[in-house]
């Protein structure tokens, strides 16, 4: 075989492997973070995210205060739903925060509307990537009248540490977690 057929042959079983991996395969993790300046401080505190990581993809499941019992799942949002112009229009084009997630709207979540996005009933989280030991920027938007969306805060954050969990399932509840792995 030659070279070249080794090598399509080797790509195509990489392919294969990362088509076929599972949503059991990925790694469920939860990244601490404190508030970079006091804006972030005045409007959200200190946060914790929770995650599910593949190989090449990263999906938000819920946002936590770190220092209260505030909570709330997040989903998946397509830009569309943010109006004419989406992100782009909102945030500007050379912003690094694309991965956009909608707070889901019960209890929790509408609190945590109501709070990062006074006067609007729907929010949206646009997160910078995920990173271990790397900072974190997420800019919140809120519905508007008329349809449109808004940005009601660009939220700072400075990476405080990752969270060890059990080695069987994820965690439902932060009680759940055995210990931080704060680098102190």
């Amino acid at each position: 075989m030659s070279r070249i057929a080794s090598f399509a042959a080797a790509c195509a079983a990489l392919v294969a492997a990362i088509t076929a991996s599972t949503p059991a395969a990925a790694a469920v993790r939860i990244f601490s973070y404190d508030a970079a300046n006091d804006g972030t401080r005045r409007v959200a505190g200190d946060l914790t995210f929770q995650f599910s990581q593949r190989l090449i993809f990263t999906t938000v499941l819920s946002i936590r205060s770190t220092e209260g019992r505030a909570s709330a799942d997040l989903k998946p949002a397509d830009e569309h739903a943010l109006g004419s112009g989406g992100l782009n229009r909102l945030i500007g084009a050379a912003a690094q925060e694309r991965d956009l997630y909608e707070v889901k709207g019960d209890a929790d979540g509408i609190a945590l509307v109501h709070a990062f996005c006074p006067g609007s009933s729907r929010a949206w989280l646009a997160f910078s990537r995920l990173v271990e030991g790397r900072p974190l920027r997420v800019q919140v938007i809120g519905d508007a009248a008329g349809g449109s969306a808004k940005l009601c805060h660009t939220l700072d954050f400075t990476y405080r540490g990752e969270w060890k969990l059990p080695s069987a399932t994820p965690p439902v509840r932060p009680s759940d977690l055995k210990e931080p792995r704060f680098p102190y």
